[in-house]
């Protein structure tokens, strides 16, 4: 038997750290099916004033084991416990290095409504854990629902290909020009380019602004080496019109909340719906066409607006797997007092 003691990042804000231990929990407790050896329990201890994540294992974590724990959005420090007590001594463990890009790109940018990016981290690890695909895998991501790009920042963190699409002009050009001065003042080698993805003439026209990128002159030089960003100005219910089947392992999003930008008996516009379940309602059959099999799409929504049920009702009239037992369903908290966040986590069988 193994016991390790994990320290919480210190970095969460005062809102996001007050539900932090909840969501790590859950976190973890998925984290914990993909391990090598069997989680005997997940516990909190305090040492010395500080609180501590613990996992108790059969036997020692694997190398392969560590780096997924180190992805983890919640784990700043992990320590080995020598004896019965963790008075008895800890001992820190190497964590994996991973990033492809630093990961402060997700903590530049300062914007009213932007989602918290260690919520964002862990929707995305949650996305992967709960897929049939590996962070060695090459893993090619889409958000919906893309804003200002903070899921796809993320993304390439891991090094993942990702691709966005968001409805609002302003947004898209934003992020792009965010994206392209990252790589510029970071010095990596990269290629910018804008291509008609969907329509016949100009006046009907799709455009995505695309990204061929590298951390390293050599790993630019061979094409399969580069990784991709991809922010198309466009309506997501139209999805399986820019991208091709089976394009995408995962799908992870952050869909409107129905307070500053609309309400749930809102209609759709020339700026697209902030209804959520009329979006996904109106999207989930491009969504469906483009993510592969054993892929999964995972999306954060206000359940003050709509109830889980009816979100998860939709996914399953359209033959979508909902994850719907411990630990899938231990996301839901308060983020202030008109925003109770939850995500839903659904898989393509």
């Amino acid at each position: 038997m193994m016991k390790y003691l994990i320290l919480q990042y210190p970095g969460h804000n005062r809102v996001y750290y007050n539900v932090a231990a909840q969501l790590a929990v859950s976190e973890l407790s998925i984290a914990a099916k993909r391990l090598s050896v069997r989680c005997q329990k997940i516990d909190f201890e305090d040492v010395c004033g500080v609180r501590y994540i613990t996992i108790t294992l059969d036997d020692e974590l694997s190398p392969e084991d560590v780096a997924i724990l180190s992805r983890l959005s919640f784990v700043f420090a992990i320590f080995n416990q020598f004896g019965l007590h963790a008075d008895d001594g800890l001992a820190p463990i190497p964590m994996a290095k991973y990033e492809y890009i630093d990961s402060k790109i997700s903590t530049l940018q300062k914007y009213a409504g932007k989602t918290n990016e260690l919520f964002t981290k862990m929707m995305v690890n949650v996305a992967l854990l709960a897929s049939d695909f590996s962070y060695d895998d090459n893993i090619s991501l889409l958000d919906p629902v893309s804003g200002r790009g903070t899921t796809l920042n993320e993304a390439t963190v891991y090094g993942f290909n990702a691709f966005g699409i968001e409805i609002e002009p302003k947004s898209v050009h934003e992020n792009q020009i965010f994206f392209k001065k990252y790589l510029q003042n970071e010095r990596y080698k990269f290629l910018a380019d804008k291509r008609m993805v969907y329509g016949k003439k100009k006046s009907e026209a799709i455009y995505m602004h695309e990204f061929h990128y590298a951390n390293s002159k050599e790993a630019f030089k061979n094409k399969e080496e580069q990784k991709q960003l991809g922010i198309v100005n466009g309506n997501s219910q139209d999805a399986d019109k820019y991208f091709k089947k089976n394009s995408f392992e995962l799908i992870v999003g952050d869909l409107p909340y129905g307070i500053a930008h609309g309400n749930t008996g809102a209609n759709k516009s020339t700026t697209g719906t902030r209804n959520p379940l009329e979006l996904v309602r109106t999207c989930l059959p491009a969504w469906k066409a483009v993510i592969k099999k054993g892929g999964t799409i995972v999306l954060a929504w206000n359940s003050f607006v709509l109830a889980k049920n009816r979100l998860a009702e939709v996914f399953e009239e359209h033959g979508l797997k909902v994850l719907n037992d411990a630990p899938y369903n231990g996301f839901e908290h308060m983020v202030d007092k008109s925003i109770k966040r939850d995500i839903i986590v659904v898989k393509k069988l």
